[in-house]
């Protein structure tokens, strides 16, 4: 069993005091971040593939342990099916695993990530169509994290479930505001290698009016919360030999904050 500690970013200007001494060069951030964690949720690749020097460069500056997971670019959150090639267009997704070859090579690539909007739903989608994508993705691992809680919701959640297993993919559990709008509480292992925990804070008013990622995730958790999680862990590492956590509540400076008090709690 092995737990893998994090947050989606190493850059943020208000880390500085928190997660880096103040006075601490830009250019040394990741270099400083994979002495205190294990792993990253690389969130740029969500608006781009990075630049190879980029990747080389991610590389010399983290130790050979160190693991880089890839969150999907956004055309595949809002259809999977783009991972198709099609004939006159590019292929993104190969033109993304080219890009981060030097990353394969170097055996630093962990997880692939995919983020389904709240639009990709049961009613209208399969999860057939996430067939294409995790076919080319192999050997590496994906999870998925649905947005619309009608995939687990009664009937539906069995059926989810055996479909996450068969395709061989990890559903993400999250951590987020309570209640009949959002993604349930969810901890059901679909892949016994992996799982995959991302915490977007508790900050109902700002999902519910729709604002901005910083605003929804404008939350700083509470020691209480903290060691409920720390709990949820410990119990989701019980099924899986692999967990990855990831602390998603990007406002000011809540996401250092909370992987470092977890860090304290489970490692």
């Amino acid at each position: 069993m092995s737990i893998h500690i994090g947050i989606g970013s190493w850059g943020d200007d208000e880390y500085r005091g928190v997660l880096y001494p103040p006075k601490l060069p830009a250019k040394d951030r990741l270099r400083h971040y994979a002495t205190i964690f294990n792993h990253v949720e690389v969130n740029s690749t969500y608006y781009g593939a990075p630049k190879p020097d980029t990747v080389k460069k991610w590389i010399g500056e983290t130790p050979a342990s160190f693991l880089f997971d890839i969150k999907l670019h956004r055309v595949f959150s809002q259809s999977p099916r783009s991972a198709q090639p099609t004939e006159g267009k590019r292929d993104l997704l190969g033109y993304t695993l080219e890009r981060l070859e030097p990353l394969i090579a170097a055996q630093k690539l962990g997880v692939f990530l995919l983020l389904l909007t709240d639009r990709f739903g049961p009613a209208k989608h399969s999860l057939a169509e996430l067939d294409v994508l995790a076919e080319r993705l192999r050997p590496f691992r994906l999870a998925v994290e649905l947005r619309d809680p009608a995939w687990v919701e009664g009937e539906a959640k069995p059926t989810t479930l055996k479909g996450f297993r068969d395709r061989g993919l990890a559903l993400v559990s999250v951590d987020m505001p309570r209640g009949p709008e959002f993604f349930p509480v969810l901890d059901d292992v679909t892949q016994p290698d992996l799982a995959y925990l991302r915490l977007h804070g508790r900050n109902r008013a700002g999902y519910l009016k729709g604002g901005s990622a910083a605003t929804q995730h404008l939350y700083r958790y509470k020691e209480v919360e903290l060691d409920e999680l720390a709990a949820r862990i410990r119990t989701i590492a019980k099924k899986a030999k692999d967990v990855r956590v990831v602390c998603n509540n990007h406002a000011k400076d809540f996401a250092p904050r909370a992987a470092l008090a977890l860090r304290t709690r489970l490692l």
